[in-house]
């Protein structure tokens, strides 16, 4: 069996979302779940550019969120990181199968780090590349366009991972 291609990052070459999506919402909500309510929706939708850029940020297209584990009066958790870097685990994982596109870290020293699709890996930014870099309290996270409008296949998919029911070829 030969192995499998990296995935093409989007980005934004689908422009902007009218609204929000129904796949990104149920995406956000199987997260919250897994998390167990330690990360929570900081941000999905918004038709505006990258911060500090000229250019379209992915929350504009709808497949974009940012995900906070800051502990708050009436969400999150203690140890929020922790949990953060599970899920983060969890997404790395399973990107295949959850259609990720791409994941910020905006917490390590000295810049943050990105994963993508792409390229299978992370990246530890070497200089400031992401805004809120070092020690932001969120992971941003992109979905492909795939499921995006789809909130019935996120809800079989996160099913699946829960019952230990992926298809092994995800």
């Amino acid at each position: 069996m030969a192995p499998k291609q990296p995935r093409k990052y989007t980005g934004t070459t689908d422009g902007a979302a009218t609204g929000k999506r129904a796949g990104m919402t149920q995406f956000v909500k199987e997260i919250a779940a897994l998390s167990d309510g330690a990360l929570w929706d900081n941000g999905t939708w918004v038709v505006r550019n990258m911060r500090g850029k000229e250019s379209l940020s992915v929350h504009a297209t709808g497949r974009a969120v940012d995900l906070s584990y800051r502990k708050m009066e009436t969400k999150g958790k203690p140890n929020g990181r922790q949990h953060a870097e599970k899920v983060i685990d969890f997404l790395t994982t399973n990107w295949r199968y959850l259609h990720i596109e791409s994941i910020l870290d905006y917490f390590p020293q000295p810049h943050g780090r990105g994963w993508r699709c792409d390229r299978e890996a992370w990246q530890n930014y070497t200089s400031k590349t992401i805004s809120g870099a070092p020690g932001g309290d969120w992971i941003h996270v992109e979905i492909s366009p795939k499921f995006a409008d789809n909130a019935e296949e996120y809800k079989t998919r996160f099913a699946n991972l829960r019952a230990g029911t992926k298809p092994p070829d995800a």
